[in-house]
């Protein structure tokens, strides 16, 4: 659930029987319980009870949530998740692979034929992904109600698709520099698409305020990859990794002979590659969250709520222990713990929020969007789901 889900705020004088709003996590016990039963149903069925056990996760951790002392709901089913995914499977990969597996049949499995068809939908799954994620998006907020209220998301899921498309081709073609104006222009559709009952949510704002972190963390990953590789370099010839090459080779035999020694020395630089590459991508991180963290706060300001204005209190330390903290727990836990790896993203974004101001809740009528049964089947096959 993002930061811009609950606001409040009127401009001006707040209308009559406007109210404040405290957003908070308050945690309820029993989600290890859960864990430890999604997991073995997960396991006895072959993973099929994974839509129950995602739908029991998020009305645990959805209830948690509280807005001025009362809780979120969510309202989905397994059953819903399910056959969301059973329709993409029989509407679109089922005719994929066998349309894929004929062409292999009759021009051979390396003709040209079936490379072309294998680059085609490559790409066309790629321009899916968009489309996946506003639909997931649409599908979750149709299911999160407050006080009776479900929230909405009923614009265009091409049009969004469309944009995300185009933010991925022009990543590499700017070596990345277009990453900022593109969220913005991403964030900005989704956000001004969301409704909570009958009021829309708002976003303006300029990615001129993130350029200059962006420019630091893009700098400062060209200066962390060049180091790594000096410090690399300086301990391979220093002879720094001769012990690793013993060990090595001691392993693969006890005995001293040229092979077990040219292995040895294969396996060392193997071994010292890859934590090199470890060193890159947690350093890389590590700068990353800088912007990441300029990144939400300066959204969360851009979002307004029935005149609302939001605060988002994100640092880069928070966000690396917030990392670090999950893939703790999904690697000591072999993935037993994903629950609670949820559970603590979306505590970290509510305690971090803040809402200023005042809103008549009571003004706000339901939701006349028309709800989807089919649940968010694509972002699932497609396995981008993060929440």
């Amino acid at each position: 659930m993002p930061p811009t889900l609950f606001g409040n705020q009127s401009a001006g004088f707040p209308a009559a029987g406007a109210e404040p709003v405290r957003i908070e996590y308050v945690a309820h016990q029993g989600l290890g319980g859960i864990a430890i039963t999604n997991f073995l149903l997960n396991l006895i069925t072959l993973s099929f009870y994974r839509f129950w056990a995602k739908t029991r996760v998020r009305r645990h951790i959805w209830s948690s949530v509280q807005i001025n002392g009362e809780p979120v709901e969510y309202t989905g089913t397994g059953k819903e998740l399910f056959f969301g995914f059973i329709v993409i499977m029989a509407v679109v990969f089922l005719p994929v692979a066998l349309i894929g597996t004929g062409l292999a049949a009759y021009f051979g499995p390396e003709s040209g034929a079936v490379i072309a068809f294998q680059l085609f939908i490559g790409l066309a799954l790629v321009t899916l992904y968009g489309f996946a994620i506003y639909r997931a998006r649409r599908y979750r907020l149709s299911r999160t109600v407050w006080r009776g209220i479900r929230g909405a998301l009923p614009g265009s899921a091409l049009s969004y698709s469309g944009k995300y498309f185009g933010s991925l081709l022009l990543s590499p073609m700017t070596l990345g520099w277009s990453t900022p104006a593109m969220n913005l222009i991403l964030a900005q559709h989704i956000t001004n698409d969301m409704r909570f009952g009958n009021t829309p949510f708002s976003f303006s704002g300029r990615s001129g305020p993130l350029y200059l972190r962006y420019a630091l963390c893009w700098f400062g990953t060209i200066v962390a990859y060049f180091l790594i590789a000096a410090v690399g370099i300086a301990l391979y010839y220093s002879g720094a990794f001769d012990g690793l090459q013993k060990v090595f080779a001691s392993l693969a035999d006890d005995s001293a002979t040229s092979g077990n020694s040219k292995a040895g020395e294969g396996l060392a630089v193997i071994a010292g590659l890859l934590l090199a590459y470890l060193s890159y991508v947690a350093l890389r991180s590590t700068i990353w969250s800088f912007y990441t963290a300029r990144e939400l706060n300066i959204f969360a300001q851009y979002t307004r709520f029935s005149g609302a204005t939001f605060e988002f209190n994100a640092t880069a330390w928070s966000l690396i222990t917030l990392w670090l903290g999950n893939m703790a727990l999904i690697i000591f836990t072999l993935g037993i713990a994903q629950p609670f790896v949820e559970q603590r993203i979306m505590r970290y974004f509510v305690e971090r929020l803040s809402v200023h101001g005042a809103i008549d809740f009571a003004s706000i009528q339901q939701s006349q969007a028309q709800l989807d049964r089919r649940g968010e089947g694509l972002i699932d096959a497609l396995d981008l789901d993060a929440f």
